[in-house]
């Protein structure tokens, strides 16, 4: 997927807003995590902090009035791209690692992990990490429970 030259400068706008919240070289780091939420209906896409303070808000023309049902898996391509390819910026910003940016709904629940910064490693999709658990773990269980 690539994102649209409008999308892109509307992403790069927020990013410039949180670097202004989380100046990169300030020393007092704050821990908390970032939220995007994106609204189909008016393309609205706003950026809020653990407190659900609003940070930063712009409009993705694309979104505007999406009626289609694969609007989520959209927004979360979109924001996975543009967090990978901005990556630097969002791991120079003065938030207190690990910090993760998340996509939520309107009741502010989590829907996906965009990204995640941390000192160690940087993880930008975990989904395949539990995969295979359960059959471990039950594998485990039944040989504990032959002995």
């Amino acid at each position: 997927m690539s994102i649209n030259n409008q999308t892109l400068e509307q992403l790069e706008y927020l990013l410039s807003k949180l670097s202004r919240v989380f100046p990169p070289n300030e020393e007092n780091r704050i821990m908390t995590d970032i939220s995007f939420q994106a609204k189909s209906d008016t393309g609205e896409l706003n950026l809020l902090d653990d407190d659900d303070q609003l940070l930063a808000t712009t409009v993705i023309p694309d979104w505007i009035n999406y009626n289609q049902e694969d609007f989520v898996d959209v927004v979360i391509d979109t924001l996975k791209e543009f967090a990978l390819n901005h990556k630097s910026d969002f791991e120079e910003l003065s938030i207190l690692h690990p910090y993760t940016l998340v996509l939520v709904d309107d009741e502010k629940e989590t829907i996906s992990e965009i990204y995640e910064v941390d000192d160690e490693s940087i993880i930008i999709d975990h989904e395949d990490l539990m995969q295979g658990l359960d059959a471990d773990l039950d594998a485990f269980i039944d040989k504990l429970l032959k002995d």
